[in-house]
């Protein structure tokens, strides 16, 4: 339990300074292109905790599953779980970008960063997750 609530806190850290930075400083430009199809700032900003939520269940999610699937593998094993699950996510993106007037760089760019972020959310949950050694007396 203990190597789980630490994954948990470092990932999700993570994730959430990652989508700060990618979303509200490198995309910032892209998504003020098309204004009529997101909140207004402070819109978004009294649903903020449903980001919040959103982060903390796809933190849950992906470190439950790699303690139960993925667990001793060290970081390897959680950056390859990064990306599948960041494959599923961009087959929901093009989803998403076949029926909204999303940009096409938009989901470009976002494909490009959620892989970067999954594959460093992986390698943080795996070095907790590190494979115990055996001690030789």
């Amino acid at each position: 339990m203990k190597r789980f609530l630490l994954a948990f806190i470092a990932a999700y850290v993570f994730l959430f300074l990652w989508g700060w930075l990618l979303n509200g400083v490198f995309l910032k430009d892209v998504y003020a292109q098309t204004p009529n199809l997101w909140r207004s700032q402070s819109e978004m900003m009294s649903l903020f905790h449903w980001i919040i939520t959103g982060q903390a269940l796809i933190v849950f999610s992906f470190v439950m599953i790699y303690a139960t699937s993925f667990a001793g593998g060290g970081v390897m094993a959680g950056i390859r779980l990064g990306v599948l699950l960041e494959i599923a996510a961009i087959g929901m993106r093009l989803g998403f970008y076949a029926v909204q007037p999303i940009p096409g760089k938009l989901i470009l760019y976002g494909s490009i960063g959620g892989l970067v972020e999954m594959i460093i959310v992986g390698a943080i949950v795996g070095a907790i997750y590190k494979p115990v050694t055996s001690r030789t007396a």
